[in-house]
Parts: C-alpha cells; sequence; structure tokens
C-alpha cells in the first residue's frame, strides 16, 4: 500500500503544478457544472452548512486524483479506528477518543477494560447537576475560567459566539496569561462573594494556570477575611482536570471536581466539562445541541460517500493546498463578530496537531503538514491585511465563513456585510478586468489580477449546533492531513519542551549563577535583573 501511495502522491503533486498555472476564470469557463459540482452541503435539520469550494485552484481530475488518494491511504478506515479506541496516539500509547465526548449514551466502547462512553455520560449527568444547581441558586454572577491552550480557548470561543443569541444573568471572564496584568483586570470587575472559579487543566502541573489560580485565591482569602487554606475559599472553586489529586496537591481545593481523560487532548477538550464556564452562563440544554451538532460530523465524516463527503474534501483540499508546498499560511475569516476567536482557536487546533516534521516510522515528512494559520473578523480585516491577500507577493488561500441569520442585528447592515464576503471571494477569485493596452505605470499599481484561493463556508444561523458542527468539521480536516503526511496529530512534544525549560529558568532568575545557560539565555537574565532591581 505504501508503494500505492507514493504513486498517488506524485499524481497530486503533478496536479498541483499543473492546476497552479490555470486561472479560475478558465475553470469556470470550461466546467459550466464546476459551482454546483463544488458545492456540498452538511446538512442536519436546521445546521445546514453549505460549502463552495469551487473558487480553490483544484479541479474533477485533481480531486478525483485526490479522492483516490484518500481511499488508498485508509483515510476514512482510520477514522472510524481513532472513534473505536485505537491507540493512535502512539508516543504516548494514548487513544484519541474526543469523538466520545459527544456520543450518544446508547453507543458502548471498552478501552483499557472501561467503558469509556458511560464514563463520559456519568460525567455529564454530575455536570448537569451541578450546572442546574448554579444557574437555579443564583448565588454566583460572575464565572473566572482559568486555563490556557484548550482550557481557554475553546470555551472562551463558545462563550463569544452564543453571546448575542443566548441571554445570561451570568457573566464569564477569560484568563489566560500569567501575566498578572490580566487576572487583577478580571478580579477588578468582580466581586468576591460572588464569584465563581473555574480552574482548568488537563495536567494541573500548567505554570501559568497555576499561578493565576494563586492569585484568584490570595484575592477571594483577603477580600473574605479568610487564610488561603479556608474550607470557605472551596465554594468558589471548581476543577477540571485528568489529575485533581494534582490540583490538591497544587493548594486548589474545590468543593466540585470535574474530570477529564488522559485520552483527549487539551485542543480537543471543547466537548467536555472544560467548556463549563460558557455551560454554566447558557444551560446546559445548549451544550447538549453543541454535542449534537459535533456528533452529526462525527457520523457523516464515517458514513458519507467520499464523493460527497465534504470534511474529507476539505481536508483533502488543505493536503493539497499546504501539504504540496504550493501555499504556506492560511486566512480564517469569519464575517460575524461573534466568531471572532475562532482563527485563535483553528491556530492552535491545526498547528499544534500537525506542526510536526517526522513520520510516525521516525523519519522526516516528505509532505508540508501545517499552514501557518491566522485571520481575523470581516470586515476589519478588509481595512487591515486584505492588501495583502489581493495583491501581495504570497498567494495565501482564504475560509470565508457567514451567516444567513444572526440575532439581534440590522437586517440592512447584516445583507451589507455579507455582500462584503461575497465581495471580497469574487476579487479575490476573479480579480478586475484591465485594459491589455494600457501599460501605464498607475494601470501596473491598481492591477488585480485575482486566482487567488478560497472557500466560503455560509451557514443559516449561529447556534450551538452549527457552532459544534463547524468545530468537528475542522477537527476533522486536521486529521485527513495527519493520516496522509503519516504524522501522529495528537502529541505535542514541542509545547512540553517550552514548559519544561520555563521552569528551569524561572528558578535561575533568582539564583547567583545561570552558568548552564546558553550566552544568549545568560546574557537576558543578567539584563533582566538588572532592570528588575532598578528603582
Amino acid at each position: 500500500m505504501a508503494d500505492d501511495v507514493s504513486r498517488l502522491w506524485l499524481h497530486v503533486l503533478a496536479d498541483s503544478e499543473r492546476t497552479g498555472n490555470a486561472l479560475l476564470s478558465d475553470l469556470f469557463e470550461q466546467d459550466k457544472a464546476r459551482v454546483v459540482n463544488m458545492t456540498k452541503t452538511l446538512s442536519d435539520g436546521d445546521s445546514e452548512i453549505v460549502v463552495d469550494f469551487s473558487k480553490q485552484l483544484v479541479d474533477q481530475p485533481a480531486l478525483k486524483n485526490l479522492l483516490q488518494l484518500a481511499k488508498t491511504a485508509r483515510v476514512v478506515e482510520r477514522f472510524v479506528e481513532m472513534c473505536g479506541g485505537a491507540k493512535i496516539n502512539f508516543t504516548e500509547n494514548q487513544a484519541a477518543l474526543h469523538t466520545i465526548l459527544r456520543a450518544d449514551a446508547t453507543t458502548k466502547l471498552v478501552v483499557d477494560g472501561h467503558d469509556v462512553v458511560a464514563q463520559v455520560h456519568t460525567e455529564l449527568e454530575k455536570l448537569k447537576r451541578f450546572v442546574e444547581k448554579v444557574r437555579q441558586e443564583k448565588r454566583f454572577k460572575k464565572v473566572v475560567n482559568i486555563g490556557i491552550g484548550g482550557s481557554d480557548l475553546g470555551p472562551a470561543l463558545i462563550y463569544d459566539a452564543l453571546s448575542a443569541s443566548h441571554r445570561s444573568e451570568i457573566e464569564c471572564h477569560f484568563v489566560a496569561n500569567i501575566d498578572s496584568t490580566e487576572i487583577n483586570a478580571t478580579l477588578g470587575q468582580c466581586r468576591p462573594h460572588e464569584t465563581l472559579f473555574v480552574v482548568c487543566s488537563k495536567s494541573f502541573k500548567t505554570a501559568e494556570t497555576l499561578a493565576n489560580a494563586r492569585i484568584a485565591r490570595q484575592w477571594l482569602a483577603k477580600s473574605l477575611g479568610v487564610a488561603v487554606e479556608s474550607e470557605i475559599l472551596a465554594e468558589h472553586f471548581v476543577v477540571v482536570s485528568a489529575n485533581t489529586q494534582q490540583a490538591r496537591i497544587a493548594g486548589v481545593t474545590a468543593k466540585n471536581e470535574f474530570q477529564i481523560w488522559p485520552w483527549v487532548g487539551g485542543r480537543y477538550s471543547i466537548a467536555s466539562a472544560m467548556s463549563l464556564a460558557p455551560i454554566i452562563a447558557f444551560g446546559f440544554g445548549a451544550f447538549e445541541e453543541f454535542l449534537d451538532g459535533m456528533r452529526s460530523v462525527d457520523e457523516q465524516m464515517q458514513t458519507t460517500e467520499p464523493e460527497e463527503n465534504i470534511t474529507l474534501i476539505l481536508g483533502l483540499i488543505d493536503v493539497f493546498n499546504f501539504g504540496t508546498r504550493r501555499y504556506s499560511s492560511q486566512a480564517i475569516l469569519p464575517y460575524a463578530s461573534a466568531m471572532r476567536l475562532l482563527p485563535s482557536y483553528l491556530q492552535q487546533l491545526i498547528m499544534e496537531s500537525n506542526g510536526k516534521s517526522v513520520r510516525q516510522n521516525g523519519e522526516p515528512t516528505e509532505i508540508a503538514t501545517s499552514a501557518v494559520v491566522w485571520g481575523g473578523v470581516g470586515t476589519n480585516s478588509q481595512h487591515a491585511f486584505m492588501q495583502m491577500l489581493h495583491q501581495g507577493t504570497q498567494i495565501v488561500p482564504v475560509e470565508f465563513i457567514g451567516f444567513a441569520q444572526l440575532p439581534n442585528v440590522d437586517a440592512e447592515s447584516h445583507d451589507a456585510l455579507m455582500a462584503n464576503m461575497f465581495a471580497q471571494a469574487k476579487a479575490l477569485a476573479f480579480g478586475e478586468a484591465q485594459n491589455p493596452e494600457s501599460v501605464s505605470t498607475a494601470a501596473r499599481h491598481r492591477a488585480m489580477k485575482g486566482n487567488r484561493p478560497s472557500t466560503t463556508l455560509l451557514a443559516k444561523s449561529l447556534n450551538p449546533r452549527t457552532l459544534g458542527a463547524l468545530i468537528a468539521l475542522y477537527e476533522h480536516r486536521v486529521f485527513v492531513h495527519g493520516v496522509i503526511a503519516q504524522i501522529n496529530s495528537f502529541d505535542q512534544w514541542g509545547v512540553e519542551l517550552g514548559k519544561s525549560l520555563s521552569v528551569e529558568i524561572n528558578k535561575q532568575i533568582n539564583q547567583s549563577n545561570s552558568a548552564v545557560n546558553d550566552s544568549s539565555t545568560k546574557s537576558l537574565i543578567d539584563k533582566y535583573r538588572q532592570l528588575k532591581s532598578k528603582r
């Protein structure tokens, strides 16, 4: 099979080079059914998402080769194996079972002697009881989520995305940075008696989270006039972790603790108790709808015919765009202010998962593994970086995301918003016709050649189910690229190195001898000490 995959990969590379010299205007002219053939719908009742990838520099022969590559590499079969508990995170000897977090309660899956679906639903019931109790008591007016990475980006995205459509008497704040300016600013907006802290950390060894939890406990103890060790503080703290014992060792005592599991990566934990803060804000029912949307995409990824499997196809287009090294970065542009945090969320999901350079066999990768992901909210981005996307020397594929209906918006303004999104996609693809006889300098500066690829995702509305479906869609695209590149998308050793080095350097900052460091780091530590001591 390896030989067959290698042979097909040569075809994909050839297609990439061939279509790289094509014009989108010609592709549309040559294939009158292009839009119909390259528009697919991810449909599940009200959570319909229309995906138009006709403005990508890909044609039917290239798409056929990509689908054949996926078939030969057993992408869908590998996905089914992952959902079935295979330990595909081989460097940590772990399964990657984030899909089980939204599995139906009637499902049964035994991993290492435990029915993991039953474990998840037991925790969900516990979570539901706690959330309903907090919302009914109305004691807490503020929830402060303390976490970083997947323990922050996911819950913050849900809260932002659903705040417009779901009114809440409880306001959420999110603290991630170890820079204490952030948590101090948040605490300045809180009343101690009315504040609940949700401390999220899979390992409960994350330096940023431990530091912010310590500051929160000290602030609360001082404000309430009790000792830091007081059991009164436990009423104001909730812990979400795979290692709750470590939380207690770290000095975070909480009356309520919720579990995640080692087989859930932090960047895939959005469907777990890590999202407790927005669940409290909007109610458990909204979270169930969110899980339903994710489950629907999980199921469609496994059961839809490849030619109609839009999740698989988008993952293959990612391979075509970024795996072949034809492009190096990707811009995510949601045309909805409520989705402003999506680019940051996807940065971690995509780059932490697939930012690898070693294949499963230990050899260097032959396929580029991850784009540099960035972006911003439309139409703000049009007044920031869209100039470069239209006329810059780098070609950056763009992902436009829009919604036909948004709550609490002015209808006229919303039409203008969507018109801008459609216009930007059109301008990137087709540019502006130029007079071939015009060779003036001014004309050259104004030239808009187009031929810049993009995909447009258009959903009916931004609701919990649609949000869940969108996130699952991106999760599985990451998986597709990882399988084709033959990498482990579920470890993150580069992150771990930075963490361990920071602990050692932090110790050395307060020591007189830091000679164990390289000369640059030693110099920086010395300069920091000098500047820190100056008054």
